[in-house]
């Protein structure tokens, strides 16, 4: 192979590996290490442009076993012409610098590298400096320095000629990444602050979605910790699929009546229009024992009757669960009586107030969890029109998917078995669990994390829940310092 095609060869596959990388950090570590091991530089160290600042982020060096890229703790350098700092120099002016020996060099302040050697033994002699900048039509933007330090080929005629190309190709696959990282941050947060309206209809609810996709994301890092592959482990685009889905699982909710999703009681906003009838009721029968139109006898069973029937009234109204008896004494209520305003006998209880008082569990009559219920279709339906790239490729059937149960029973669509990925079954898992352990719902108190596991357990004995996956969440404590506080 001659020199051109060698040097093609590797420069492809520079480029290659530049673009395979997704995650911003990595891509800077490859950068570097890539350029590092093109000019055969035993160090190296890599800054970002931030507020017209260099920042330190990363540092390399073969001969003393180095490699740091976090919680570097160096002050930024300002941006400024005239810099004693070659790698300000570099950015400032958009140069390559070359230097044959850092102690001999008069152009610069090398004092910095000169204190490293100090300390660590190490030996600096030549040092290449470039920056890392991005051509956009007629501008151009530097977005960091690279310094690769004692290159074999530091003065190499190939070298020279080949690296600046090679570091703009760098900066634009990095401009590229940001650019990208920007847009997902971007829809990342429209999509929060959508959910958070949708939280924010509800005076109860506030904190449902956020909680549901922190232990989402959590639980996903739990797992990482016990899978390094296969179907319980989640890379990077994995778990951000995730937790994008718990984010937007309720946003069919943007429609349903908040009369509905914050009704506190059984009769929710008739209450109030219910115990203005008894009172009327109370009033009139007062008023036609002072008139002589019933006698007192009538007036005293009456009277005790209404009594009985509100004292009734307000026992079931209350979320907590009522009998079979306690619905039969309701639904005999429907005999009861008063006068409405137009002169007409009217029933004291209509056929609504009824059916929300003959609830047995919870707050909603039947039509009225239908009306609930119809919001995991409606997420669907709101997702379908958003153009969700391949990279959110799942987050449209993971969303919608948050109600479904593995043995067909869930809603919207009854899918089972396989078609519930283990995405959709953790979300599912901690919607569930975020319902029966918040603090804010009117409708019931907390439960215990205790008894929210034993009832997902028991899901999972009836086959709707995944049982592995309700074992490791009580594994992983990743609820704490979430909910149930």
């Amino acid at each position: 192979m001659d020199d051109n095609a060698s040097d093609f060869k590797e420069i492809f596959d520079l480029v290659i590996a530049f673009n395979e990388e997704t995650r911003y950090e990595k891509l800077l570590n490859i950068i570097l290490k890539k350029m590092m091991g093109f000019t055969k530089s035993d160090a190296g160290t890599l800054y970002i442009v931030e507020n017209n600042e260099l920042h330190f982020r990363i540092v390399r060096n073969i001969t003393l076993g180095i490699y740091k890229q976090e919680n570097i703790d160096l002050p930024a350098q300002p941006i400024v012409k005239n810099s004693e700092s070659v790698s300000v120099y570099s950015a400032f002016n958009n140069e390559m610098v070359v230097v044959d020996d850092v102690y001999t060099d008069t152009r610069f302040n090398f004092a910095g590298s000169k204190n490293y050697d100090k300390m660590t033994g190490y030996t600096t002699r030549s040092m290449l400096v470039m920056p890392l900048t991005f051509h956009k039509k007629e501008e151009e933007e530097v977005l960091g320095v690279i310094q690769l330090l004692n290159a074999q080929s530091y003065n190499d005629v190939r070298t020279l000629t080949l690296l600046p190309g090679l570091a703009n190709i760098a900066a634009s696959t990095l401009a590229n990444l940001t650019h990208l990282s920007e847009i997902r941050s971007l829809f990342h947060s429209f999509a929060t602050a959508m959910a958070k309206t949708i939280d924010e209809r509800s005076s109860y609810n506030s904190n449902h979605t956020i909680n549901v996709a922190t232990l989402c994301e959590k639980f996903a890092l739990y797992l990482n910790t016990k899978y390094d592959s296969g179907e319980l482990y989640f890379d990077d685009r994995r778990l951000e699929e995730l937790t994008m889905s718990a984010i937007l699982h309720d946003i069919g909710k943007i429609i349903t009546p908040v009369s509905i999703m914050d009704k506190s009681d059984r009769l929710g906003e008739r209450l109030p229009l219910v115990r203005f009838r008894f009172e009327l009721k109370r009033l009139q029968l007062e008023n036609a024992n002072h008139n002589g139109t019933i006698s007192q006898k009538d007036y005293s069973q009456q009277s005790e009757t209404l009594r009985l029937a509100k004292k009734l009234v307000e026992k079931v109204v209350i979320p907590s669960p009522i009998s079979e008896n306690q619905v039969a004494e309701i639904q005999a209520l429907s005999c009861l009586t008063y006068t409405d305003f137009e002169g007409n006998d009217a029933p004291l209880l209509d056929k609504e107030d009824i059916e929300s008082l003959s609830v047995r569990f919870g707050t909603l009559t039947a039509g009225e969890r239908r009306v609930m219920q119809e919001h995991a279709a409606i997420t669907g339906r709101i997702l379908e029109n958003a153009s969700f790239s391949r990279y959110y490729g799942n987050v449209l059937r993971w969303a919608q998917s948050h109600h479904e149960f593995l043995d067909g029973s869930g809603y919207p669509q009854g899918i089972q078995g396989d078609d519930i990925t283990t995405e959709i079954c953790i979300l599912t898992m901690m919607d569930i669990f975020e319902a029966l352990t918040a603090v804010d719902r009117p409708y019931k108190k907390a439960m215990s994390i205790d008894n929210a596991f034993n009832i997902l357990t028991t899901m999972a004995e009836e086959g709707k829940l995944n049982a592995e996956l309700v074992q490791m969440f009580w594994q992983s404590k990743c609820w704490e310092g979430v909910v149930g506080q």
